[in-house]
């Protein structure tokens, strides 16, 4: 997916509620992402992702959800906003603000 699509995928979750977390942790990741692997696997164009976004007062911001790259919609996702990133969601993270998950 190239990285013009951040802003778009952003822009499709802003009307996601944020959910205020201290730590989010890579197991509560791919849990969320296994109870929604029906939504995924229903369409080709179905991605699933990560962004994690450094906040101006240090916490974290990260969106996840699942992206139809067809349509350029967020077809389900969520918005957390945390402290702090277990680490290996951070190293996930080390090449980018965005991950895709195969």
């Amino acid at each position: 997916m190239p990285l013009p699509l951040i802003p778009i995928i952003i822009a499709a979750a802003a009307a996601l509620a944020v959910v205020v977390v201290t730590i989010v942790y890579w197991d509560d990741i791919v849990k969320w992402f296994r109870s929604r692997n029906n939504i995924k696997e229903a369409d080709r164009a179905n991605v699933a992702f990560t962004i994690k976004e450094r906040l101006a007062t240090g916490d974290f911001k990260l969106v996840q959800g699942i992206f139809n790259t067809r349509t350029e919609r967020v077809v389900d996702g969520h918005v957390m906003q945390a402290k702090q990133l277990e680490a290996r969601l951070e190293r996930e993270h080390q090449g980018g603000d965005l991950v895709i998950y195969e």
